[in-house]
């Protein structure tokens, strides 16, 4: 029979509970598993007490092998480890950011309710006054008049909790249009909650997808307690605007109405446009190489590079560059200033590179960087790769970087997602389509997202996932 753990117990006496309940399911003496295990008994004994603390993973990886536990059953074992070393708020926030990273690499959010046609309408003909109790009436009429204004040329001003229907009505509404979408929302911040980045990191994925996908999406944020919010009597919480439309439905889109009316109209935009002086804009887009360029290097603060690729940008000589680079002549001298105060950067402050090895191998086979789109620029040779390559480990031995391989086994690194991030200040999101022809370039400096990451990333480097900084350097020197 399983064990059921209460949640006030403490997380070592979690660990301890269902380590004894796979020894008694291997039907094997705690005198039996220390010698197998090469520990004191009495050692053992105290561990399952909640007496003493496990002390490293390598135990945990030893007891699963002695005990032939299923990958399942080491993983809940593991889980319970971590928790009892980071506390159960920490680990449950890193957990989560490391799947945000995964889903913004991989996923194509896709939700069943959306439609995915678009529908114009004759405006004169929509009553003045819809109410809606059917959810997938009110959903489908939603996409079909916010699609016909935003064919029209209407903007769409929305008040709103990020979701995944929104986030899919929202793209296939702007879809192909040079419409603006301005989104605001909450954030929260529970004064007493030990882990407020919980909420936010849950809608974050919603605002990246759409700010990816529409450059001219702008998303702003208030501060206010999501529990707060969530038990409040404001029925009808969601508001969107276009130019002939006023709607407002609950916070699932089950229920709402719909007012053709432009009285109405203009009187919630002036209430808009107040609220939205309130706000804090969220994020900053890069719509070409050379505004995303303009973030580099402006943050004073230590940071870290988590791409495919190994930074080689901080790699080029002045030779290599202007021998490769597809800029006109004024945009050529700026991304020079640029990478030269990158270079400054290093000198002042601690960078950290995380990359796989496929990606190095990669690089020096072909000499595509990943960094940049492919128009902007030619492939160096195979002899000015390794000029960059011995400049690489150069930076590496003296100090001035740390570049260090992620260890594939552990962590997929993908070629669609670039993350960089500044010591507890800014966080550079950078998503390139499969042909690497298109890139969106994204900077978030809310605090909680910020820290969230830092602290996953810092944490992340010295895990088993990522080779040591020696480590690492005889690997780049493989590949001379």
């Amino acid at each position: 029979m399983p064990v059921f753990y209460r949640k006030d117990m403490m997380p070592m006496s979690q660990f301890s509970e269902l380590l004894k309940e796979y020894i008694k399911k291997k039907d094997i003496t705690i005198k039996a598993l220390a010698e197998k295990c090469g520990i004191d008994r009495t050692y053992l004994h105290k561990i399952l007490k909640g007496e003493r603390k496990v002390p490293s993973v390598d135990f945990v990886e030893n007891i699963s092998l002695q005990l032939m536990l299923s990958t399942e059953d080491k993983s809940r074992l593991m889980e319970l480890y971590n928790i009892s070393e980071m506390g159960e708020d920490v680990y449950n926030r890193r957990k989560q950011v490391s799947k945000i990273i995964h889903d913004m690499a991989n996923t194509n959010m896709e939700d069943p309710d959306a439609l995915t046609f678009k529908t114009e309408v004759d405006i004169d003909s929509v009553p003045e006054i819809s109410i809606y109790t059917d959810k997938r009436e009110l959903r489908k009429n939603l996409q079909v008049l916010i699609c016909s204004d935003v064919h029209n040329g209407s903007d769409i001003q929305v008040i709103a909790q990020p979701t995944e229907f929104l986030t899919n009505l929202l793209s296939i509404a702007a879809e192909g249009s040079e419409s603006a979408i301005n989104h605001l929302f909450f954030f929260d911040n529970t004064s007493g909650e030990k882990n407020t980045a919980k909420y936010n990191l849950d809608i974050f994925p919603f605002i990246c997808h759409l700010a990816q996908k529409h450059e001219k999406y702008e998303a702003f944020y208030y501060y206010e307690g999501a529990s707060a919010y969530f038990n409040s009597t404001n029925i009808m919480p969601n508001i969107m605007i276009t130019n002939n439309f006023l709607i407002r439905t609950d916070s699932d889109y089950c229920e709402g109405v719909i007012y053709r009316s432009k009285p109405m109209v203009e009187f919630y935009m002036r209430q808009f446009e107040k609220f939205k002086t309130k706000c804090a804009k969220l994020l900053d887009h890069a719509v070409d190489i050379l505004e995303y360029v303009y973030f580099w290097y402006d943050d004073n603060a230590n940071f870290i590079g988590v791409d495919f690729q190994p930074c080689t940008m901080l790699c080029l000589t002045e030779d290599i560059y202007n021998a490769h680079a597809l800029l006109p002549a004024d945009a050529k001298k700026f991304v020079k200033a640029k990478l030269t105060m990158g270079k400054k950067a290093l000198s002042e402050h601690k960078f950290v590179n995380l990359f796989s090895e496929k990606g190095l191998a990669e690089f020096m086979t072909t000499g595509e960087i990943f960094e940049l789109p492919r128009n902007s620029y030619t492939f160096p040779t195979l002899a000015e790769r390794k000029i960059m390559l011995q400049i690489m480990i150069s930076l590496c031995e003296n100090g001035m970087a740390d570049y260090r391989i992620i260890k594939d086994d552990y962590f997929a690194v993908s070629k669609n997602l670039c993350i960089n991030i500044s010591d507890n200040t800014s966080l550079n999101i950078v998503a390139r389509n499969n042909c690497f022809s298109d890139f969106s370039y994204l900077k978030i400096s809310e605090t909680s997202l910020v820290q969230a990451f830092w602290d996953y990333f810092q944490h992340f480097i010295d895990s088993d996932a990522v080779c040591s900084h020696e480590e690492t350097i005889e690997i780049l020197r493989s590949y001379l």
